[in-house]
């Protein structure tokens, strides 16, 4: 009960010594909070975008097989691309599908349709001749509920939908139409199509399945994984995630200096530790002392800190604006992140600031609180 009262007591006295210099608190405070801002924020966007991607992928197609000729991309004919791809062991489906750039009255947008499935995203039924089903981005960006397409032949198509807000890192520019109506702007014959979705029966076979696939087709063509892809952006993630992690090591080394100045960089409260010494309290209750200050102030920083990196995240209107200082390329006005797995990364940001930060104070208190008296208190008028 004595214990938990002199605790209580140093508590309260820490809370009125971090008042007593509110200049150096609000130092602290701001220091810390605005570090773990800038380490978590890109560690939570890379985890979330990692993740997102992982889920967004789980319903591509397993293989993409695309016809390529000695001027790059070719027309893929329906009936044979399909009869050579069904004749692999292992291959359950080939759908063709139709997709390209084309203009529109904001800018280029990625037109697709997929032939054969009746239904895409979220349960979501195909759009009929002269309709539209598009991304986030394209809807805002939109002159009510008629979007013009194409330059040589203009197609005016009626906007009946939009793809889910969870979509939109895969959906954003996506305008998706009716079949005839994606021949028509991207030139394509009846019977062909931009590329062939290849499903397996077993999806680990996706890499040992691509060269049987390959030497089916009469034609070259060109063979994308989806795990070939996911692995990519994995690696790519990781990578943005290690550097912001590395970047921030001059701003945690520095943070440290800071904290070694407030903790005991004036002769004022080492001279203060010797009066404390004095008064009968020992080296034990300083560095408790200064360890209750540091959480007193470094608690709420860190809260605060964190709180900022996961609205930037996690908020779609600010999500889009971190996407472009993280990842750089195109803003996007409203991005919707999964938060799966958030809690690990909060826990690992939380020790990798708030360990160098309790060690910082209390290796530094120790040391001076553990000096000779006369030193502490060399100045004072007794002296």
């Amino acid at each position: 009960m004595m214990a938990t009262n002199r605790w209580a007591a140093q508590v309260v006295w820490a809370a009125r010594e971090t008042q007593r210099r509110p200049g150096h608190s609000i130092l602290l405070f701001a220091c810390l909070c605005t570090f773990v801002f800038v380490i978590a924020t890109p560690l939570l966007f890379c985890n979330a975008l990692d993740i997102t991607r992982k889920r967004l992928l789980e319903h591509a197609p397993d293989l993409v097989v695309r016809r390529v000729g000695t001027g790059g991309w070719a027309p893929l004919p329906i009936a044979e691309g399909v009869h050579c791809a069904k004749r692999i062991a292992g291959v359950i489906r080939a759908t063709p599908r139709l997709w390209g750039v084309t203009a529109s009255s904001d800018g280029p947008v990625t037109l697709v349709t997929m032939l054969g499935s009746p239904r895409i995203v979220g349960g979501m039924t195909p759009p009929s001749a002269g309709e539209a089903v598009v991304g986030q981005g394209v809807m805002a960006s939109a002159d009510g509920q008629q979007l013009i397409l194409g330059n040589a032949r203009p197609l005016s198509v009626e906007i009946v939908g939009t793809f889910p807000a969870e979509t939109g890192l895969v959906t954003h520019d996506v305008v998706w139409v009716a079949a005839e109506d994606a021949r028509q702007l991207l030139g394509l014959a009846p019977g062909q199509s931009s590329d062939l979705a290849i499903y397996l029966f077993r999806r680990e076979e996706e890499q040992a399945i691509q060269s049987d696939l390959a030497a089916a087709f009469p034609w070259p063509v060109q063979i994308t994984a989806r795990g070939s892809s996911a692995l990519r952006l994995h690696a790519r993630t990781v990578r943005t995630g290690g550097i912001a992690v590395v970047a921030g090591i001059p701003a945690l080394l520095a943070l440290l200096m800071i904290i070694v100045d407030i903790t005991a960089g004036d002769r004022d409260q080492r001279k203060r530790w010797g009066l404390l010494r004095v008064m009968g309290w020992t080296s034990a209750d300083i560095v408790r002392l200064q360890v209750a200050k540091a959480v007193i102030v470094g608690m709420p920083a860190v809260i605060l800190g964190l709180a900022a990196a996961c609205g930037a995240v996690f908020w779609p209107a600010a999500a889009g604006i971190t996407a472009r200082w993280i990842a750089g390329g195109q803003h996007l006005p409203v991005l919707t992140l999964d938060g799966s797995g958030v809690l690990l990364i909060v826990l690992e940001i939380v020790t990798l600031v708030g360990v160098p930060y309790l060690a910082a104070v209390f290796l530094t208190t120790l040391k001076g609180a553990t000096g000779e008296l006369p030193t502490a208190l060399q100045g004072y008028p007794w002296n």
